[in-house]
């Protein structure tokens, strides 16, 4: 099977001059993850804003989103196939880049559509399909080795209450056993 019969033709795109907070707005009311940016003046595939580009380029950086450009969060290292390759040959490039998406470029460079990883869920055997995912997902699966400190939320005492004081606003947890993260109960 060729990338072009499981890509969607019709990807939506933003300018590289918009705002982060016009991007969020098409994202939401187009009900996408993704927008392609393109550069106003020439037309040129620039790079791809994703919900991940949002949270980790914006929120975590604590940005304003209606004053914060698309260009300055947007991911430019996008990850491209043609639309006549073989589907397990882009399925391996999603591995390897572990990215859930691939922008289809023709012969000139300019995209044509996006292969995602439900497309392959869709369209290919629902082992091979498995096996893409878990490759694309391993960057989700990894994090800290040790278990985060166990905080307790019912202080007991006055120094158990001083201590809860302490502890940061932000609680973060979880462990991987077996790619999984476990959260604690």
């Amino acid at each position: 099977m060729k990338c072009r019969n499981v890509m969607n033709v019709d990807p939506e795109w933003i300018s590289s001059a918009a705002t982060v907070l016009e991007a969020a707005q098409v994202m939401r009311d187009r009900s996408v993850a993704m927008l392609l940016v393109f550069d106003p003046s020439p037309g040129q595939l620039r790079g791809v804003v994703t919900e991940r580009d949002l949270a980790t380029r914006l929120c975590a950086d604590d940005k304003r989103a209606g004053q914060t450009l698309v260009s300055d969060i947007a991911t430019m290292d996008v990850i491209t196939c043609q639309a006549e390759d073989d589907l397990h040959d882009a399925e391996e490039k999603m591995q390897r880049a572990q990215k859930s998406r691939l922008v289809v470029v023709d012969q000139g460079g300019q995209p044509v559509g996006v292969v995602s990883l439900t497309d392959i869920f869709r369209y290919e055997s629902h082992r091979r399909a498995v096996r893409t995912a878990r490759a694309v997902l391993a960057r989700e699966a990894r994090g800290r080795s040790t278990p985060p400190e166990r905080i307790n939320l019912t202080p007991s005492s006055p120094e158990d209450e001083a201590a809860a004081m302490r502890q940061p606003s932000v609680m973060v947890g979880g462990n991987h056993a077996d790619s999984m993260k476990v959260f604690p109960t």
